[in-house]
């Protein structure tokens, strides 16, 4: 398990210790480009996955702390990449990308595992507030119990 990519500060605020990584699940070779290149220079670090069968694989390889992933995908579909990955026990956040919009398709999509939905075409500025979002919520979810500026380490209860 990774450390969180996000610290609590002073006055609860949070503080990024260490590159947000990216995991992105997208055939469509020009749309991949576009993303790793604009959330590499916004100081992401990215791993890309053009299909759905190798997705499971870079996934457990990379350990982000975001997910992006298309449904669309040659192999498996981006649902049945959550599912099982969902299954598995991954618990990172998962934004679905996809051309994809109907009321229906985003529902499916929200009870299948994801914690977020934006149809294409998107804004990126929107795509990434909402990645930073997932990110900041997870980090928040497992950052260690603080009491009085004490830390308790969760694996070994030790203060």
């Amino acid at each position: 398990m990774r450390a969180p990519c996000a610290l609590a500060g002073p006055a609860g605020g949070l503080l990024w210790s260490r590159p947000m990584k990216l995991l992105i699940v997208e055939d469509n070779a020009a749309m991949q480009t576009t993303l790793q290149r604009t959330f590499e220079r916004r100081g992401m670090q990215v791993v890309t996955c053009g299909d759905g069968a190798r997705a499971l694989d870079r996934w457990r390889a990379s350990v982000p702390d975001v997910v992006l992933l298309d449904l669309s995908l040659p192999g498996l579909d981006g649902l049945q990449v959550l599912a099982r990955a969902r299954a598995e026990g991954q618990t990172t956040p998962v934004l679905i990308l996809t051309a994809r919009g109907t009321v229906g398709d985003r529902i499916l999509g929200l009870n299948t595992g994801a914690d977020d939905y934006l149809p294409k075409p998107f804004d990126l500025d929107e795509l990434e507030a909402r990645i930073r979002a997932l990110a900041r919520r997870a980090a928040a979810d497992s950052a260690p119990p603080e009491f009085c500026g004490l830390r308790v380490d969760p694996a070994s209860g030790a203060v």
